[in-house]
């Protein structure tokens, strides 16, 4: 009886394991303000709107904080501790990490800006000879 395939399809079944496990480790849901509150989990990806100046720095820890309203209507204060970001012409932010009392802790922002590269509109105005 030959072994080799035995093997291969064994090893295959185990890097097959590994991958998944690896995936679901790292999936995170986006979820609401009142789903996160309900919710234990460190990896929680919260989308929002970014609430026009809320955006306050903290230069002692060097770390900011600013407001996010989901998609509900329900708003939160965001405490990021990350990489040096800017969110001053952000609209829309996804805040990844968990909900500490009434504050929504993270480590990671993914940021939406406004796009100047977005196609402009076609002016309504045609020139007459």
């Amino acid at each position: 009886m030959q072994k080799g395939p035995i093997i291969t399809a064994c090893v295959a079944a185990v890097a097959m394991v590994g991958v998944v496990t690896a995936f679901l480790s790292n999936a995170s849901p986006y979820v609401t303000l009142a789903q996160a509150r309900k919710s234990s989990g460190d990896h929680l990806h919260l989308a929002g709107d970014l609430v026009p100046n809320s955006i306050h720095n903290d230069l002692d820890t060097r770390g900011l904080s600013f407001q996010i309203k989901d998609s509900d209507g329900a708003v939160a204060t965001v405490d990021y501790s990350g990489e040096k970001v800017n969110l001053a012409e952000a609209t829309k932010v996804v805040a990844i990490g968990s909900m500490q009392g009434d504050r929504f802790i993270s480590d990671k922002l993914l940021i939406k800006c406004p796009s100047k590269y977005e196609a402009q509109e076609p002016s309504s105005a045609v020139a007459r000879g």
